[in-house]
């Protein structure tokens, strides 16, 4: 922990965060590095912290409507490969400016705010000479926009504790704001997220959609409630398909889940030698 963010840290009241938000800022000014930032990856602050992925996020996002952190995007310039969140504590004004894989694009970040509400007169740079300019939270979606009138953070939370291989929840979140505006019932996404998790147990974690990309792809819809004669229709469509993907021992057999080639095996669409033949350990 760097100076800096330790007399930061001292002076915010302990009784205005939540356990697991303390916790959460702890570990984030304990790995602040003056001249570089903070970018822990979010598996480091779940182990460090004992949080689930779903609370994580919600402390994280408590820490951004208290003013005391603000999360931004990195990606390599050279690669465009995404790289861990950059979180720009309240005691930073200005990071590293130069564009390098660890500072992302090499904007400058500042946290020129009006003062914190858990610091008073202090604000968030209690050692500084210069006054917060700048709103520590970036700026929000405009209260107009569907997205946001019609999205509840809680959404992502409840998505990533069900998703049976929890990804990036900026990218989730975003995914979901999409799916929201463009007339998606929550009810739907999340009964289609639950139903999927149970498809997918006992399958390798390599061969299960990302959160983000499962939302982006609509990966629900297959779950879609539907007539028992559609339905009916529709999963034996797709057991052909799984079963012709075996007996082929083509690329896409091997995310069929052990589950439902046991279920094909049983049915007698396919043998237990020509799953395993494909890649599916039975």
């Amino acid at each position: 922990m760097s100076h800096k963010a330790t007399n930061w840290f001292s002076e915010v009241p302990a009784d205005a965060l939540t356990s697991g938000e303390f916790r959460v800022l702890f570990f984030l000014a304990d790995c602040h590095n003056p001249s570089k930032g903070c970018f822990p990856e979010q598996k480091f602050l779940r182990v460090k912290t004992g949080l689930s992925n779903g609370g994580l996020n919600k402390c994280l996002n408590g820490l951004e409507t208290k003013k005391l952190i603000r999360r931004k995007q990195r990606y390599n310039p050279q690669t465009k490969e995404r790289l861990s969140t950059l979180y720009i504590l309240g005691c930073d004004e200005d990071l590293d400016t130069e564009p390098t894989p660890l500072s992302g694009d090499g904007s400058n970040s500042t946290f020129d705010a009006d003062p914190s509400p858990l610091l008073g007169q202090t604000q968030l740079h209690p050692s500084g000479d210069k006054p917060v300019r700048e709103p520590v939270k970036e700026p929000c979606a405009s209260e107009n926009d569907p997205q946001t009138n019609a999205f509840s953070k809680d959404l992502t939370e409840q998505l990533l504790e069900l998703h049976p291989r929890p990804g990036d929840p900026i990218e989730t979140e975003a995914a979901l704001k999409k799916a929201i505006a463009a007339g998606t019932s929550p009810e739907v996404i999340i009964s289609g997220a639950r139903a999927y998790a149970e498809e997918q147990k006992g399958n390798s974690p390599r061969y299960v959609a990302y959160s983000q990309n499962w939302v982006t792809r609509k990966g629900w819809v297959p779950f879609a409630p539907k007539s028992a004669a559609e339905s009916s229709a529709n999963a034996e469509a797709v057991n052909n398909r799984w079963a012709n993907w075996i007996k082929d021992k083509a690329v896409s057999a091997v995310h069929c889940s052990p589950r439902v080639a046991h279920q094909l095996c049983l049915d007698g669409k396919v043998t237990v030698d020509e799953c395993r033949a494909a890649g599916i350990n039975l």
